[in-house]
């Protein structure tokens, strides 16, 4: 009972004549909106015309059947599943099946067969369907092959199958991508636990000298050579989830199979990896080069331990916040990396401005050489080198 209001049978009459109202209206535009028919095959250079001195149907030939007044088309279901065939005609035809008068199309009037009764009502796998009129010249109008889809069904099961399918790629890309920095990470605290504090000691930002002269000594040494590549691996990831993100910049995004797959993903992953890694030995040969150019001997072996040191670092804190904030987000939501691009831009610029400070105070160097040698050895090689790597679509 519902407060307030009297119990009377006018009012359940009332209720019950709005019911059905509403009932109707919805079925009327769910009928009118759930479905849509989609063309799966045009029949246009099917269609055949029938020579009785061969007593047999024959491709049709405009310049030789074109004036005929019947034309034919032969109708299977067997590569079309609950098909339809939709006609529409230029004038008034007289249509036949198997030489049997079926019924009269009305000029431009829309008229849809199913090929399953069809072929069914005669008890046939394929039959031959004929348009006939007195005034009949070339082709007799619009015919194809159609099929009807539920719509809000259809929509649905497609944004349900990108979802599901980018989902996994994300989920996939993160979960692997989390453990395998872990284990990296894992391995270089258990096997090279002084180099392990060194690297993330930040304390080194604000101070340019270094106790760990055997380490800063041997940037070739295996430890150091691990720590690279785990730089290089933290690259490369990055350049994926912006190449699954964007599909841009890349061939290899152009085709979904490419990335959603586990073998092609890891040799773009490793390829990318070993691209970085090369990158960054590419520099310490650099740093070698114009140290030696400019008189700054002492600096170059210090300089790119203290690069790869804020590297590590940086790299490190932009990928776990970028898979934090992209998980908690969910895979719908793009994560505007151009921001990111931009942030890597403001990185070199920062420590571009904290190595002019630290080697003006050590240093007595040209201001200008000092320039020209940070020019080369840090922005060129970042911002021309894996700026492009991971963001190829911002250069």
């Amino acid at each position: 009972m519902i407060p307030f209001i009297k119990k009377s049978a006018s009012f359940h009459a009332l209720v019950l004549r709005w019911s059905r109202f509403f009932l109707w209206a919805f079925l009327f535009t769910t009928s009118a909106q759930a479905a849509v028919w989609k063309p799966l095959h045009s029949i246009e250079k099917e269609w055949l015309v029938y020579q009785s001195s061969w007593n047999s149907f024959l491709p049709y030939i405009p310049s030789q059947h074109y004036a005929y007044h019947s034309k034919s088309i032969q109708l299977s279901n067997r590569e079309y599943y609950q098909a339809y065939l939709t006609i529409k005609p230029k004038e008034t035809y007289h249509l036949f099946i198997d030489g049997a008068f079926q019924r009269k199309l009305e000029k431009g009037e829309l008229i849809r067969f199913s090929l399953d009764s069809l072929l069914k009502e005669h008890h046939k796998e394929q039959v031959i369907a004929t348009f006939y009129s007195s005034t009949l010249e070339g082709l007799p109008g619009e015919l194809s092959i159609d099929k009807k889809f539920d719509q809000v069904i259809a929509q649905n099961r497609e944004v349900q199958l990108f979802l599901n399918r980018a989902s996994g790629v994300y989920t996939h890309f993160f979960t692997l991508g989390f453990l395998a920095i872990l284990a990296f990470l894992g391995l270089l605290f258990a096997g090279f636990n002084r180099y392990f504090q060194v690297y993330f000691r930040f304390s080194d930002w604000v101070n340019w000298e270094s106790k760990e002269n055997a380490i800063v000594k041997s940037p070739f040494a295996l430890a150091n050579l691990y720590v690279l590549f785990i730089l290089s691996f933290l690259i490369a990831l990055m350049a994926f989830y912006n190449g699954i993100t964007y599909r841009s910049g890349d061939a290899f995004f152009v085709n979904e199979e490419n990335y959603s797959t586990l073998m092609p993903s890891l040799w773009f992953i490793f390829s990318r990896t070993l691209l970085a890694y090369l990158i960054f030995i590419i520099q310490y040969f650099i740093f070698q080069l114009f140290a030696n150019l400019f008189k700054l001997k002492s600096v170059a072996n210090l300089h790119f331990f203290k690069s790869i040191q804020a590297n590590i670092q940086f790299f490190i804190l932009v990928f776990i916040s970028i898979g934090l904030y992209a998980v908690y987000r969910g895979p719908a939501y793009s994560i505007d990396l151009e921001i990111v691009s931009y942030l890597l831009n403001a990185y070199v610029i920062i420590r571009f401005v904290y190595f002019t400070q630290v080697f003006n105070k050590v240093l007595s160097v040209n201001r200008l050489s000092l320039y020209a040698y940070l020019i080369i050895t840090e922005a060129i090689v970042i911002l021309f080198g894996i700026r492009e790597l991971i963001f190829p679509q911002y250069t």
